[in-house]
């Protein structure tokens, strides 16, 4: 994995303002986000650059109407050997086009993988390729019943 450019300097005010705006709508013109905090269109792209170059604009991304997504949605707990390559583990995963979410945590599970999945036999296949990344030891699979609150979704 490559790692991503980390400035110690923080986002102003300013900064923030359009980041907010940008979270609440990705697709959002320079002009528009410009007129938005009082900056010019161009102002507002040397900012976005910026905040990219650093890192701490890592990416924009679409929110789908959920009655379109995936059918079924699964979580899937795994435990790593303590010696195991957690590059090497962690790019098997993201080769499973089911695994939509990777988190490294702390505990007695070493990663949670969220899998979405358009039917049962991909769900299952998933799972197998999952269990089958470098270096895990074990693994804990749960579907998911239905989804109650999501706070990252802010295009609501």
């Amino acid at each position: 994995m490559s790692a991503t450019p980390v400035s110690n300097r923080r986002p102003d005010a300013t900064d923030e303002r359009i980041l907010r705006l940008l979270v609440r709508n990705a697709r959002a013109s320079y002009r528009d986000l410009g007129a938005a905090v009082g900056l010019s269109a161009n102002a507002v792209a040397q900012r976005m650059r910026r905040l990219e170059a650093e890192g701490v604009l890592r990416g924009y991304t679409a929110v789908l109407e959920p009655s379109r997504q995936a059918a079924l949605s699964a979580l899937v707990h795994l435990r790593v050997a303590a010696d195991a390559d957690a590059d090497a583990c962690e790019a098997a995963l993201a080769a499973v086009p089911a695994v939509v979410e990777v988190l490294d945590l702390a505990g007695s599970v070493d990663y949670e993988v969220r899998l979405e999945c358009a039917t049962q036999q991909e769900l299952y296949a998933a799972v197998q390729a999952v269990r089958l990344a470098p270096g895990v030891t074990g693994l804990e699979t749960r579907t998911v019943l239905r989804h109650v609150l999501d706070r990252r979704d802010r295009h609501a």
